[in-house]
């Protein structure tokens, strides 16, 4: 260690966030630095050297501490104004507010494992002590502008080519020695400030212009990207830049999408807490050895599960009795492996490694060996409890047996096992197609151990998967909710009130869905919500023409079923669906001529007027709301926030709308959707989905949203939780 040369530790040793604390600590330390005739320059790093810091503490955007507190702005203003040269000394992680600390540094070296990036529009903000003006004078506009706007980071290899860092420490020198090397040499130059490299007003402006012609509008979602552009847009003068760049970030604070996508981003890290075990020493969990998993059925889900569990450092037996499928799935991963070679994911030595950790077979006694099993087949509880009988026969006894099923209990499935091996069975529900989706339902079962749901856990976490834990009930949380919305869209085709093009503009282009309902039929195959509401005796016998047992007197249309029994219309798969497909044109449906003319047959004489956008919102949306109140009712559902975790990653539902509890709470207010439920209870006798859930009304009687009644919960309120 050189004497002259101060090294400043800031944090809390693990994500080194810069709280106010932190803050505090950071200027009252270079205050004393500066002082210290002896001390010529400084280097900064992240406490523990692993990390140097994931960013600010967002819990003090809506609560800013008490007192007279550095901010961020002030504190990255001081280090740059600094007398002595400061360096930056990042390993891990500088993202954020960390970057930006990094940036009003006088250099910054690195090491192999830095991550740099400003990703504050993912959580509503834009960068706030100085991102937006700094970054296009070390890296350029361009570059600056898709860092920025895009919220992705780069790692130290392509920061220094970026000239965002200055050097990168060698393999036999340590972080903090490569630091004080380079504040050692830079005691010898003169100070420079980033904020004083100039940039030219009218190259800024020209990129500023193009940019924004490809943003999403204010109003769809695209607030906090536009104001990051403004305040790009003003950099070539770094004072006012400065001004506007606070000016923008606290708006953005304030901005009701803003605090959608900070509500988002809590909700997934709340969500994914597990009970504390002791769990480490799992063979599932050993980052030593490959553990050996299984995966039962070749088709589009079982393939997709296989490449995530291969990704993520797991051997494979992927396992289909029909010969033909197996081809085509490990068909499928072979094209897979080759196309992300190709686009430089993968390296031609992970993909030949991947290869050879995949053995298909034919025969279910080939999974004598696996620590984990999950079969992904049709969705057939007589299938599936054969499957489970087989294995409990075949699988070690410790092995955890999962079900992929989406909508079948995960009791009835676990039934046909011995009892001992009952605590290892447990629904792991991915979403289509699974190599890509985000979200992963974990299906607490009656008998499920905590161990094996704290196993899942963090299995889900390692393949890189959003794991939220549910229920046991039809549909657990994500189709349940799912059945209303898009049963009542049919609905609207049946009584002539919306066409299918306009209920899924209405969803897509207006509300910000991924994809409309029936977009969403076709893409997922259409077939697949008949054969669920045939498991549940709802569906007309196509060879007796008896209706179902078990549909009563539910208000039921047979639109959706006979676009799958008489017209073969399954979807993507088959060329047709809602709508028609073109392989010449690409994956875009074509208004089809024939579905809307089958649809003129069950649309009454005597029609009612055509929805308004808003109304077909209020039809489609308000049902499925009502259902997550009900799961939270039953205990299906840990917390709403969870709910809107599996709509945002599931379903497609817009980040910066929230989740539908959101935005029940705060975009539309539940008395609202109380009032609604109630109109169309009276309208549409014989859908359970329209009548108001008690605790929907327990919350506008009290005057709460439902996250407050929650937060409140364990003082004034009594829920029931299954979980």
């Amino acid at each position: 260690m050189v004497s002259h040369v101060a090294v400043l530790e800031f944090g809390d040793g693990k994500l080194n966030t810069l709280g106010a604390r932190t803050r505090v600590e950071i200027h009252r330390a270079l205050e004393k630095i500066k002082v210290t005739e002896s001390i010529k320059s400084v280097v900064i790093v992240g406490k523990g050297g692993r990390q140097f810091s994931a960013g600010a503490d967002m819990t003090e955007f809506e609560n800013p501490p008490p007192g007279d507190i550095i901010m961020m702005t002030e504190l990255t203003a001081y280090v740059e104004a600094f007398p002595k040269p400061i360096v930056a000394a990042i390993a891990g992680v500088a993202l954020g507010g960390g970057l930006e600390l990094a940036l009003s540094c006088h250099y910054r070296i690195v090491d192999e494992t830095a991550k740099l990036g400003l990703p504050e529009v993912q959580v509503g903000v834009i960068p706030g002590a100085g991102g937006t003006q700094r970054l296009p004078r070390l890296v350029g506009v361009e570059k600056a502008i898709k860092m920025i706007l895009n919220g992705s980071q780069i790692n130290s290899h392509t920061g220094l080519d970026w000239k965002l860092v200055d050097g990168m420490k060698q393999p036999q020198e340590s972080l903090i020695d490569c630091g004080t090397k380079w504040a050692s040499w830079a005691e010898l130059m003169p100070l420079s400030q980033v904020r004083d490299i100039p940039l030219d007003r009218g190259h800024v402006e020209t990129l500023c212009d193009t940019v924004k012609t490809t943003l999403p509008t204010s109003e769809q979602g695209g607030f906090v990207v536009h104001a990051a552009l403004k305040a790009i847009r003003a950099s070539s003068n770094f004072e006012i830049g400065m001004e506007t760049e606070e000016e923008l970030f606290w708006e953005c604070v304030k901005h009701p999408q803003g605090k959608a996508r900070r509500h988002a981003f809590f909700a997934i890290r709340t969500a994914q807490r597990g009970k504390p075990m002791n769990i480490r020493n799992h063979p599932l969990l050993s980052t030593k050895k490959q553990a050996t998993v299984g995966v039962i059925g070749a088709g589009l889900m079982g393939s997709g599960i296989a490449l995530v569990l291969l990704q993520a450092g797991f051997n494979v037996r992927l396992v289909d009795i029909n010969e033909k499928a197996l081809q085509k799935g490990v068909a499928f991963l072979k094209r897979t492996a080759a196309s992300y070679v190709k686009r430089g994911k993968w390296s031609p030595e992970k993909a030949d490694s991947i290869s050879k950790a995949l053995k298909p077979s034919t025969k279910l006694t080939d999974l004598k060996d696996c620590a984990l099993v999950v079969e992904a087949v049709l969705e057939s509880l007589n299938i599936k409890q054969s499957i489970f009988k087989t294995l409990n026969r075949v699988t070690p006894r410790n092995a955890l047996l999962l079900s992929n099923t989406s909508s079948l209990s995960i009791d009835s499935i676990a039934s046909v096992l011995s009892h001992e091996r009952r605590p290892f069975c447990a629904g792991w529900h991915f979403f289509s197609p699974a190599h890509k989706m985000k979200l992963v339902e974990i299906v607490l079962g009656k008998e499920s151990s905590d161990e094996t749901i704290s196993i899942l856990q963090s299995i889900t976490k390692r393949i890189g998967k959003i794991g939220v834990l549910v229920g046991n009930c039809n549909g657990f949380v994500g189709n349940r909710m799912f059945y209303n919305y898009t049963g009542e869209a049919c609905f609207l085709l049946a009584e002539g009130v919306a066409s299918v093009q306009s209920v899924d503009t209405t969803l897509n282009q207006i509300h910000g869905m991924a994809l409309g309902p029936f977009e969403v039929g076709d893409l997922a195959g259409n077939e697949v919500g008949y054969y669920i509401r045939k498991e549940r005796g709802w569906t007309r016998d196509i060879k007796t023409n008896q209706i179902g047992p078990n549909r009563g007197n539910m208000r039921y249309t047979e639109l959706g079923d006979d676009l799958v029994t008489k017209l073969g219309r399954h979807g993507h798969k088959t060329g047709k669906g809602w709508y028609d497909y073109d392989p010449k044109i690409g994956r875009k449906g074509i208004p089809s001529k024939e579905v809307s003319k089958f649809i003129q047959r069950y649309v009454p004489q005597i029609r009612k007027a055509i929805l308004t956008p808003q109304e077909i919102m209020e039809r489609i949306l308000f049902p499925l709301v009502n259902e997550g109140f009900k799961i939270l009712e039953e205990g299906h559902a840990q917390r709403p926030s969870d709910i809107d975790v599996i709509y945002i990653y599931g379903y497609g539902w817009p980040v910066w709308r929230g989740g539908p509890m959101f935005w029940a709470d705060n975009e539309v207010g539940l008395r609202y959707v109380l009032q609604k439920l109630r109109t169309f209870e009276k309208e549409y006798p014989g859908s359970e989905y329209f009548q108001p859930s008690q605790l929907l009304v327990t919350c506008v009687r009290l005057g709460v949203t439902i996250e407050e009644y929650y937060k409140k919960k364990r003082v004034n309120y009594q829920i029931k939780s299954r979980l």
